[in-house]
């Protein structure tokens, strides 16, 4: 039984929600007004606000640089690939002895339909990629890697399965 990618990526989309909530509060902290220097009349004379190590507080000054994709963002990436690909090339083996094996998951007209079955499956890694890459636009690189670890594992346990399954000879 195969598991439509559009339930895969559900929990990656319920986290970016519940993110994109929380960045609202921060917002609010971030754009919050600068403290300003002492009030005058508030200290003595004798004391200045620089002697006592007050200073007005300005913002940092912070380049902001685009993240990008590191050394184990496109192995997770490259992983998901591959396992489309060995995906495709399993349901094309197991769709050549219709009288042992059937789709589960995906509707009869995609999966007999070669191109349009491989432009399903290119299709799912592009989505992939650009939820992954939009997580790390959004600074949760941390959240798209566990996402994709997660997604990687249950296509990985799928992929066996489904190679286990044809290396079987079925019982007439």
């Amino acid at each position: 039984m195969k598991l439509p990618s559009a339930v895969l990526l559900l929990p990656v989309l319920s986290l970016m929600y519940a993110a994109t909530c929380s960045a609202q509060q921060t917002a609010m902290l971030v754009n919050a007004p600068m403290p300003t220097a002492a009030v005058s009349g508030a200290e003595p004379e004798s004391f200045s606000s620089s002697a006592m190590g007050v200073y007005p507080v300005s913002a940092p000054q912070v380049q902001e640089k685009k993240p990008g994709l590191k050394l184990l963002d496109w192995g997770l990436l490259g992983a998901a690939s591959t396992l489309r690909v060995l995906d495709y090339t399993s349901t094309e083996k197991a769709l050549t002895e219709p009288q042992y094996y059937h789709e589960a998951m995906l509707p009869n007209a995609l999966v007999k339909n070669k191109p349009a079955f491989a432009a399903f499956e290119a299709g799912t890694v592009a989505v992939n990629y650009e939820a992954y890459r939009f997580l790390i636009h959004h600074n949760k690189r941390s959240l798209a890697r566990a996402a994709q670890c997660v997604y990687v594992g249950a296509m990985t346990f799928q992929i066996a399965h489904n190679y286990q399954t044809l290396g079987q000879k079925p019982v007439q």
